[in-house]
């Protein structure tokens, strides 16, 4: 009787959390928060900014069972992770379980080939502790050297961690905007993953930068919408920024980290309001994107990146379909019998003219507010903002 009612309850819980994921968008940020900044003003800061998933790296449990339970108290979940989560895992996992903040456990960043297998027994060590959580994974993108991906291509990379290693979604980070200019890569790793994804019949999740380091720039609002819009066009089902607190210890003053979207006091900086409109924007546009699936994918104009399908054709509804030799690009998603045709300016810093005209049939759903408006049959030139996109639909 008992194993019915264990079987039963999770049957239950995979049922309600497909329900849930159903109706939020995942919208997590990589290291949230320190010990010190672990509070219920910060967590609640947190959540104004539309995250409703955080990740931090803590040293031990009594860390994250703070911040578990400030989590449960501003409503957001955490996908958790302490040294002990490795060092002593049964007792992590037992202690943590059934806590209603729990989203799921951080096993690995950025792992290699060769870690796959010791990876999997961990994993596998945590499903049989709590088959009801999720265990998370991240993956190299498709810079990372030769010796990174054990010398494998990238899609073969992609294909043995599939094949290999059990997790509920892919999740890759790839920040594309180097110097304020775009990776000539970057829409070759999201083809990549797509097809992965499709191919293993499970969603992936997708990266914006949000902080300083290296050659990456202060964030514009033109660049974290360029970054989640093509990773949501081209069909991810989770969205992450990395990261969401300025880390501010050895490690990352010599890799000249900083100005993320809060300082390292949990202060917001003014990247803060930036990431609040864009998770309000996604989270309105959630109706659209997490209920539909993405048909096919093209580049428009002139430049075509690498690994990518130019598109040469006019879609249906349309009669005009210009941008003038500008880069966009085009995404066509469906949620049964209802059609999207998404444009995005792949610009981010100048608006996108964009000249079409429809036949009549076609709605415009607003991309701020996610409601649908009347779209005249006239010929119009609409200005695409910085990053931005443009929604059609029709039955």
């Amino acid at each position: 009787m008992m194993e019915i009612f264990n079987r039963l309850r999770i049957i239950f819980f995979l049922l309600s959390t497909l329900l849930s994921a159903q109706s939020e968008m995942p919208i997590m940020a990589f290291h949230s928060f320190t010990p010190q900044t672990s509070t219920l003003a910060n967590f609640k800061k947190f959540k104004e900014a539309g995250f409703n998933l955080n990740h931090t790296i803590f040293k031990n449990n009594e860390q994250v069972q703070t911040a578990l339970d400030l989590a449960q108290k501003v409503g957001i979940k955490m996908v958790i992770y302490s040294d002990e989560l490795i060092t002593n895992t049964e007792a992590t996992v037992k202690r943590f379980k059934n806590h209603p903040a729990l989203y799921g456990y951080f096993v690995a960043d950025e792992p290699s080939p060769g870690d796959f297998s010791k990876l999997n027994s961990l994993i596998t060590k945590i499903k049989l502790l709590d088959p009801q959580s999720v265990v998370y994974v991240n993956l190299f993108p498709n810079y990372a050297s030769e010796e990174s991906l054990g010398r494998l291509s990238y899609q073969n990379y992609v294909d043995e961690f599939s094949k290999k290693v059990d997790v509920e979604f892919l999740s890759f980070d790839n920040y594309p905007i180097i110097d304020n200019n775009l990776r000539n890569n970057w829409y070759e790793n999201l083809e990549i993953v797509r097809k992965t994804s499709i191919d293993i019949k499970k969603p992936f999740w997708a990266f914006a930068c949000s902080t300083i380091h290296s050659v990456y720039r202060k964030p514009t609002i033109g660049g974290l919408k360029l970054q989640q819009f093509s990773n949501l066009l081209y069909g991810a089902k989770g969205i992450q920024y990395f990261t969401y607190i300025t880390m501010d210890d050895e490690y990352w003053k010599i890799h000249n980290y900083g100005y993320s979207i809060v300082f390292n006091n949990g202060t917001p900086t003014p990247t803060y309001n930036l990431v609040k409109q864009l998770n309000q924007q996604v989270k309105n546009l959630s109706w659209i994107f997490l209920k539909s699936k993405t048909d096919s994918i093209f580049h428009f104009g002139d430049a075509i990146p690498l690994g990518t399908k130019k598109m040469n054709f006019i879609p249906e509804k349309f009669k005009i379909f210009k941008t003038f030799g500008k880069s966009a690009l085009v995404s066509f998603m469906s949620s049964g019998a209802r059609k999207f045709v998404i444009i995005q300016n792949k610009d981010i810093y100048k608006p996108l003219a964009f000249n079409y005209q429809l036949i009549s049939g076609v709605s415009i759903v607003d991309s701020k507010s996610g409601k649908l408006k009347k779209a005249s049959t006239k010929e119009t030139i609409y200005n695409i903002p910085p990053g931005d996109i443009l929604i059609f639909t029709y039955l």
